[in-house]
């Protein structure tokens, strides 16, 4: 019987001791398990445990962050190297339900499996806390892209979370939704729609003239893919509750639509005449729309009245942006210059508290800070006064003090070579005739690009071309592009920014055409796009660049943007080596200017 007892106690030893050698033997390991909020969670990895293609050797390594409402967390966590592990820790927000991240190393990407991410979901007491369930449904598209079974598991995820939160609004929706794509009758999948209908009214009613809820039931219209209701919601609200801040928010947003600006002006004026000392904080968007009318029209009386009635959070993360942005318009239009000045130092006084990285706000839990690290603290506070002071150059410009005015653009020079800044100092040079420094400030300029553009040059095979067809409906070969550099911009009809980046697009074409070495690609790519939409469109007579159609639909997976425009410069070898993602202002030609030349340098 001792034997017998012995024999099961060696048994169970080695079972413990063979569970804690597997688990000492995980090569990610996320701890606590199961965590909750104001708990700290650290993510390890032992790249010494075979299965993963981050090697032993890396020298750094980032928890990149995919999908996440950790509003509070950068995108991007870099990891300490410790005893041969890397580990990063993260403290849990209050407000924090669910995130999935990938690890990186350089162009290195590890993910548990090929189709899933890492995760981190929050409890409490146990249980998944609200919405962790209804974002982890969210996120099977990222995790699963277009693989079968990724909407039914995001559906399952979506009736866990009703069963566990049955008021929960957004999962209520998104589960709706699910079910209308799989319904087989007409009558059935009419029937779900009403009931998607039913349920946004039911919200709008919990309170309607509140901001808070608007944006709820508008996101519901969006969820169930009825965009074209925002407006209508809204001009219901308007009109039920016209006497409210909402109200009257709304009102001034339609009033904003109005293309001529004196009968703009009028209606503006006119809502005013409702205007008291108890309702005046209603009325602050009606007058910024004026202050920016009368700033256009250099009506500097007004312009100054109407902005002394603009209303801002004195406690908002924002505050310094709003002084910034009022002085914009002032030094934009040349008028009311001393505010224009005063607003400008209100703003460089907050330069160490500048915003940075995205801020959310939500009602329920207000604004939302994301967390930025020392060097991103002092890089943006940096920024913050090169473009401040440069502004106060431009003011002294325009007031006739070009001896001060170079003086602040020294000191700008001095805090920041970021674009805006430089930019404000080329005009300066370039307005008050002083060609060697202007000269100077372009070499400088340029310089920057180059050294900016370096650190963005990648190295990845491009996709096959295969799916691309000219306007004839030709497919593209392969031996047209081999050999060469090409320039491939993913475009859409419908898509805004895309038609303000083409006359850029335009201007490089133009310089390159000529080199035999160097192909340009417009292709459009927009998901309601046809062939015939790309060869009717209008720019085929504006532009000369040629336009191509995309037929796959699985392009934007395959090149990794979800965005458009999106740029890629691909090299003779046909490696991608410049990826650039949505459209930044005028800088773009310049940016892929350099990265063109870089492409063709061997």
């Amino acid at each position: 019987m001792k034997a017998i007892k012995n024999k099961l106690l060696f048994v169970i030893l080695l079972l413990i001791t063979t569970g804690l050698t597997a688990r000492s033997q995980e090569r990610v390991v996320i701890a606590p398990g199961k965590p909750e909020a104001g708990e700290t969670v650290t993510v390890t990895l032992d790249p010494s445990v075979p299965g993963g293609p981050i090697p032993a050797g890396a020298t750094a390594v980032t928890v990149q962050f995919v999908t996440s409402n950790f509003y509070d967390l950068p995108i991007r966590i870099p990891m300490v190297k410790t005893n041969g592990k890397w580990t990063a820790s993260f403290r849990l927000a209050p407000y924090a339900a669910f995130a999935t991240f990938q690890l990186t190393s350089g162009n290195t990407i590890e993910r548990p499996a090929a189709d899933r991410l890492y995760e981190v979901m929050v409890y409490k007491n146990g249980l998944p806390v609200r919405h962790a369930l209804l974002y982890r449904g969210g996120s099977m598209a990222a995790q699963m892209g277009k693989a079968p079974g990724a909407a039914a598991a995001a559906a399952d995820l979506y009736e866990q979370e009703l069963k566990a939160f049955p008021d929960n609004y957004e999962a209520r929706l998104r589960l709706l939704v699910y079910r209308e794509q799989v319904a087989k009758l007409a009558s059935e999948k009419k029937a779900i729609r009403r009931r998607m209908h039913d349920v946004i009214e039911a919200k709008w009613k919990e309170a309607p003239s509140d901001r808070g809820n608007l944006n709820r039931v508008t996101m519901g219209y969006l969820i169930i893919g009825e965009p074209s209701r925002l407006d209508s919601i809204r001009k219901q609200v308007g009109a039920r509750y016209p006497e409210t801040a909402l109200g009257r928010s709304l009102h001034a947003d339609f009033i904003g639509r109005e293309k001529d600006t004196a009968r703009r002006i009028t209606l503006l004026e006119l809502a005013l005449d409702k205007e008291t000392e108890q309702n005046e904080a209603d009325f602050s968007p009606f007058h910024e729309q004026l202050f920016e009318l009368y700033a256009r029209a250099k009506d500097s009386a007004k312009t100054v009245f109407h902005a002394g009635k603009v209303r801002h959070d004195m406690e908002s993360p924002h505050l310094p942006r709003f002084y910034k942005s009022m002085a914009e318009t002032l030094i934009e239009n040349a008028v009311a210059l001393p505010l224009a000045r005063q607003y400008t130092n209100m703003a460089l006084a907050m330069a160490d508290r500048w915003p940075a990285g995205l801020i959310r706000y939500f009602p329920e839990t207000g604004h939302i800070i994301p967390l930025v690290d020392d060097s991103t603290r002092r890089a943006v506070t940096a920024q913050a006064k090169g473009n401040l002071l440069s502004m106060l150059g431009l003011i002294d410009m325009l007031e006739g003090k070009d001896g001060e005015g170079e003086a602040h653009m020294r000191a700008a020079i001095a805090a920041s070579h970021d674009h805006e800044t430089l930019e404000n100092v080329s005009r300066f040079y370039k307005q008050t005739g002083r060609e060697t420094a202007l000269a100077e400030i372009g070499a400088l300029r340029l310089g920057e690009l180059k050294a900016a553009v370096a650190r963005q040059m990648i190295d990845k095979p491009a996709p096959a071309l295969s799916s691309f067809v000219d306007l004839k409906g030709n497919p593209v070969t392969p031996e047209s592009l081999r050999g060469k550099v090409v320039l491939i911009d993913f475009w859409a009809t419908w898509c805004v920014p895309c038609m303000q980046e083409m006359p850029f697009v335009q201007k490089l074409y133009d310089e390159f055409k000529s080199n035999p070495d160097v192909v340009f690609m417009i292709v459009n790519s927009g998901a309601k796009n046809t062939l015939q939409d790309a060869q009717n469109w209008k720019g085929n007579k504006t532009y000369s660049f040629p336009v191509y159609y995309n037929t796959d639909p699985n392009i934007g997976e395959k090149f990794n943007f979800n965005i458009i425009p999106a740029t890629y410069v691909i090299d003779k070898n046909g490696r991608i080596r410049f990826a650039n993602i949505g459209f930044e202002g005028a800088e773009v030609e310049s940016r892929l200017r350099v990265q063109l030349q870089m492409a063709l340098t061997p």
